[in-house]
């Protein structure tokens, strides 16, 4: 791998391979462990990777993208400090969903430009890029079920740390913004201009990137579950009449969860009397009476614009949830879900259909290397749990961890100092070697999973913004016609101390006292 000679993607399952013929593991644990349950271990993390990517290409190919650079650079206009750190975030905001070399061909080609033209250089535009690409990824929630895979680790134990690196991005992303933007470092670029994008669909579009991760981190949702439903909010959010629906899913739901707060005694009677039904029907009309005035309101609007049947349906596609909350008293997600999928039925068009079949076909094609990999990690796994090679790496590991094991200043010192090994798919990034050195850590149990987890995502921030092998920084670059190492000389004494304080923060979070 470090010579490019076999990638990441043949070398891990090549290389669980290898160490099963060495250790002479017996054939029934090969193909039954090996072959078979390690593809299965990491299966959430692919199912993630498949809708991940499938709502990825849907929001590119439906230009959502685009259209929220243009907003953000219309808003911020030719103020390059205030331009760049917008960008900066919303670039961040646009890769929690996103994340293939495409899409950043694609918001590469619109930001960079914009950030020449106001006098930003091009190392600099593209150090700025990079930092946003690096802090939306650490809200990936693709990636996290990866970590949680292979380290065995609940949602919210990486969601923490994840928030934690997001912060330092943030931090070390202003810093370098006003430390590289001051007067004296601009210049004026001038860029192709590119031909202005007729913005394709309502704002409501522009939270499907997000819409996920929203409900991961605020409804604790499973990765899968919300990749699903964010799929579904994009799908309505990019027609009149879907986005008519999700208003009225939304008014609904705010209606049933508000009105218990808000006047408590009629509520009560309510669920005291529904089994009567004149008065279930008088107390049930009393508590959705916001409900039911914003849509008699806009069935009346749309009968007075003439407007299509789609439109009528998409205003009472909220009745099915509305059933199933009062009638078969389902929760009220899964019947969010429903109105979701009903409102999809009723509204979807059929160019909506060819666009989604298209994304989906896109994105097997741009996660398939990436599901191998994660197929390769779970062969890797399995293999070195095995009891021969776990009690090798032990026999190996053991003599060079004190008795009392790694102290807290141990861990910050000498994986600060090997932070640049996770550049050139080296053994501490998850994407290379780092699964063999997470699982080998395991089996030894020279370190717990949490820390195995902050060492592999503190230091993976070097890779992810510094590394000159990556894809996107190689792009990059050449878009740029500067070279991929210049990128990393200008980041890495920003981002390099950025992961040195996280491992700081980790260590004081994850060794208690010690």
């Amino acid at each position: 791998m470090y010579r490019k000679r076999l990638s990441a993607m043949l070398a891990l399952p090549l290389l669980a391979l290898l160490f099963a013929i060495v250790a002479g593991i017996p054939e029934d644990y090969l193909l039954n462990h090996i072959l078979q349950r390690g593809p299965l271990q990491v299966a959430p993390a692919i199912m993630a990777s498949i809708f991940g990517g499938i709502l990825a290409m849907f929001i590119k190919n439906r230009g959502v993208v685009e259209l929220m650079i243009r907003y953000t650079a219309e808003l911020v206009g030719d103020r390059p400090l205030v331009l760049a750190l917008s960008l900066m975030f919303i670039t961040a905001a646009i890769f929690t969903t996103l994340g293939e070399l495409g899409t950043v061909i694609m918001v590469g080609s619109i930001i960079l430009p914009i950030m020449l033209h106001v006098g930003i250089s091009p190392v600099t535009s593209a150090a700025v890029m990079l930092i946003g690409l690096a802090m939306g990824g650490m809200l990936n929630i693709r990636n996290w079920q990866l970590y949680i895979n292979v380290l065995d680790l609940t949602r919210t134990q990486v969601r923490d740390f994840a928030i934690i690196m997001v912060g330092l991005f943030a931090l070390f992303g202003i810093v370098f913004c006003v430390w590289y933007l001051r007067a004296s470092q601009l210049h004026r670029f001038f860029a192709e201009p590119q031909a202005p994008v007729k913005p394709p669909l309502h704002r409501l579009a522009l939270l499907s990137p997000i819409t996920p991760l929203l409900f991961v981190l605020f409804f604790d949702w499973p990765i899968v579950p919300a990749f699903i439903v964010g799929l579904l909010f994009a799908i309505l959010a990019s027609s009149t009449e879907g986005e008519l629906a999700i208003v009225s899913l939304f008014i609904l739901l705010a209606n049933v969860a508000m009105f218990p707060a808000i006047l408590p005694g009629l509520y009560d009677m309510h669920i005291a009397e529904r089994h009567e039904a004149a008065a279930a029907i008088l107390n049930g009309t009393l508590v959705l009476l916001p409900f039911l005035a914003w849509t008699i309101y806009q069935i009346a609007r749309n009968f007075r614009r003439r407007k299509s049947r789609r439109a009528h349906l998409a205003v009472l596609s909220p009745i099915l949830p509305l059933f199933l909350i009062h009638a078969v008293q389902l929760p009220i997600t899964i019947a969010f879900i429903a109105g979701l999928v009903l409102a999809l039925v009723l509204t979807i068009r059929h160019e909506t259909v060819q666009v989604l079949t298209k994304s989906i076909i896109e994105a097997f094609e741009n996660v398939g290397p990436a599901i191998f990999l994660i197929i390769g990690i779970g062969m890797l796994l399995e293999t070195v749990n095995h009891e021969s090679i776990s009690a090798a790496f032990n026999t190996l590991i053991r003599p060079l961890i004190p008795e009392q094991g790694i102290s807290r200043t141990a861990f910050i010192v000498v994986f600060g100092a090997l932070a640049p090994l996770a550049l050139y798919r080296g053994p501490l990034n998850i994407w290379g070697m780092g699964s063999g050195f997470a699982a080998i850590m395991l089996a030894t149990q020279a370190l717990s999973a949490e820390k195995i987890m902050a060492v592999l995502l503190a230091v993976g921030a070097v890779q992810g913004v510094c590394d000159p092998t990556n894809s996107h920084n190689f792009w990059i670059a050449n878009y740029l016609k500067v070279e991929p190492l210049d990128l990393t000389k200008r980041t890495l004494p920003f981002i390099w101390p950025m992961a040195i304080i996280a491992l700081i923060i980790a260590g004081w979070l994850y060794f208690g006292q010690s």
